[in-house]
């Protein structure tokens, strides 16, 4: 026994052999330097950014490099994020989409003050907190023509973008925001922050629009606030206005229409909304004397008959003197009638319903007919394009029928490429891609019959591990996939330099890129080569160009075409961070300074962020 203790104890004090660092292997000091190189890259274009002449680019510039290197400098990055802001009253205001005005007036000044406070409160609320300040402020300006769908005022914009952004992690900020910006009145924003604020808290929703009830009552209240009150209360994700002519427009957000409405469990809360629209409209006489005033009403009639219904069954007290209201006021705004062209579709009393199919051809029809009896060569055209572009999209026989009426062969020739287009599109969403390749030749427009390879190209390869195909289907996939790339790029090899050539040839380099890297390489050099053409380009939109048709703005919003995949990150990231170092090396290329800091900036940031995940 004493010769095992002694045994035990030379074998617990023996010396314990030297620790050996181990030294990095090749990868792990590649990973180090790139991730070196990465850092300064932001550094350096952070550095230079307020120097350059494109002043929306430098905003973007500095609030991207503040929020990469927030971490590591966070005084440097609160510099930074002070100069964005300051530079953000040097930009000059865009050209506005027409297809767009009736809806929304987009303010770039707008856009990137948003972009500088989110970066802000995502890092620091109390720093954000001076930028609100200083929105708050401000004297609001009600802007001149809003779009229907526009906030009050710039002030109310910031104040509501900034609460949508707070609504999930602080409620009670995104409330005291809200709350502010109904200092302008009741903006179109406030609706869906109502309903995600109800997600999180039903309490804090309910007062907030006790609040915005409350401001509606207060002065001269506008058929907008109403329609944004109604909107939260009754359709969540949908939101109602009208034009200038009287007719419904409507936007939806998506996410939110399938939220419960609030007055099926708060009766009494939408009693009162109603009472309160009832007195701001309809208690007394409304003056009819100047075109804004005839505009005005109008829109309470709309807003009066779309919830009619509603005042029936929560508020009947109201129901029958509101019948007699709208029935007088639509006598005084339309002495001769309204000249509905969709007056057959209504159903007359007595008459049995009829099928959605009856109704789509009875519509078409007067369209059709309307169109006809336009004696002026130039209107008729064009009314013959909007019943065309009114079939469905996979009634395409008849919609090229109806555009062949077209008397001017260029707008005939352009009608009837959309109407494949769009046909061609909704072939290939649905997955029947060999009926949406059949339609490709019949579309006259090059830059058109390209987005509808690369939709195509794009269900052919998504998710291919996941549909359970063997090896041989995939490589098939994958070989069809190539060969619409190659015609994509034989399509646009001809077409003049554009912004959407530009983003067609980034989706292209991405979709090569998931196949064969050195593929996708190739491809990323050939789109930054179309970019080299453009004067400016903007990196980071990412949507599909829209191709409507001349003179029918319209038109761009009926193509489905595909959702994402046309910016420089989709082009880059199947790429990062094997590539990491190639991708800065063709980035290198890009000539304006501008659009080549950007890049980088993208390129480090992708690169971060798959490197931290890894």
């Amino acid at each position: 026994m004493k010769s095992l203790l002694i045994f035990l104890t030379l074998v617990s004090f023996s010396p314990l052999p030297q620790q050996r660092t181990t030294p990095p292997t090749d990868r792990v000091l590649k990973r180090q330097r790139q991730q070196t190189r990465a850092i300064a890259l932001i550094e350096q274009v952070g550095a230079e950014a307020e120097l350059w002449d494109d002043k929306r680019s430098a905003v973007e510039a500095l609030a991207s490099a503040a929020d990469l290197l927030w971490d590591r400098n966070p005084s440097r990055s609160r510099t930074w994020l002070t100069k964005a802001w300051d530079l953000v009253d040097q930009v000059t205001e865009g050209e506005q989409n027409p297809a767009l005005k009736e809806f929304v007036r987009q303010s770039d000044k707008a856009q990137l003050k948003s972009l500088v406070l989110k970066v802000a409160h995502n890092h620091d609320p109390r720093f954000a907190d001076k930028f609100v300040g200083q929105i708050a402020e401000q004297q609001p300006e009600p802007r001149k023509d809003r779009g229907a769908f526009d906030d009050r005022t710039a002030r109310s914009e910031q104040l509501l973008w900034l609460a949508q952004q707070a609504v999930e992690t602080n409620p009670q900020l995104a409330f005291s925001l809200a709350q502010r910006s109904l200092t302008d009145g009741v903006s179109f924003t406030l609706q869906n922050l109502l309903t995600g604020l109800r997600r999180k808290n039903v309490e804090l929703a309910s007062q907030l629009f006790d609040l915005a009830l409350a401001r509606f009552s207060s002065g001269a209240a506008e058929p907008s606030e109403a329609e944004v009150l109604a909107g939260y209360l009754f359709q969540p994700g949908l939101s109602f206005s009208s034009n200038a002519a009287g007719t419904v427009i409507m936007t939806t957000n998506p996410t939110l229409r399938n939220e419960p409405a609030p007055f099926k469990t708060e009766p009494e809360r939408a009693h009162q909304f109603l009472l309160a629209a009832y007195q701001m409209f309809f208690a007394r006489p409304l003056p009819l004397e100047t075109d804004d005033e005839k505009q005005r009403a109008q829109k309470i009639w709309v807003f009066g008959n779309r919830n009619l219904g509603r005042y029936e069954s929560l508020a009947p007290e109201f129901s029958v003197p509101l019948k007699s209201n709208l029935t007088q006021l639509e006598t005084k705004l339309f002495p001769a009638g309204r000249g509905d062209p969709f007056a057959n579709n209504r159903r007359q009393s007595g008459e049995p319903p009829r099928s959605g199919q009856e109704l789509y051809e009875s519509r078409i029809a007067t369209l059709e007919e309307a169109a006809e009896k336009i004696t002026d060569p130039a209107a008729r055209n064009l009314a013959y394009v909007a019943a065309a572009i009114a079939t469905n999209a996979d009634d395409y026989v008849r919609g090229k029928a109806i555009a062949e009426k077209i008397s001017e062969e260029t707008l005939k020739t352009d009608t009837v490429s959309f109407i494949f287009y769009r046909a061609a599109l909704a072939q290939a969403r649905k997955e029947e891609l060999e009926k949406a390749n059949e339609l490709i030749p019949r579309i006259a427009d090059a830059v058109r019959r390209a987005i509808v390879r690369i939709a195509i190209a794009q269900q052919l390869l998504k998710d291919q591990n996941s549909q359970g195909s063997s090896v041989d289907e995939i490589k098939l996939r994958q070989q069809r996939g190539f060969d619409l790339l190659d015609g994509v790029e034989r399509e646009l090899r001809k077409e003049e330099p554009s912004a959407n050539v530009a983003r067609i040839l980034l989706s292209r380099a991405a979709l090569a890129a998931k196949l064969d890297r050195d593929q996708g390489l190739v491809a990323l050099e050939q789109s930054l080569q179309s970019i080299n053409k453009l004067v400016r380009f903007d990196l980071k939109d990412s949507s599909a160009p829209k191709l409507g048709i001349k003179g029918s703005p319209r038109s761009e919003s009926l193509a489905d075409v595909p959702r994402a995949g046309f910016g420089f990150r989709s082009a880059i990231d199947p790429l990062m961070p094997a590539e990491f170092e190639s991708v800065l090396n063709l980035a290198d290329s890009l000539k304006v300074r501008e659009v080549r800091g950007l890049a980088q900036i993208e390129i480090a940031r992708l690169y971060l962020e798959k490197e931290k995940r890894n």
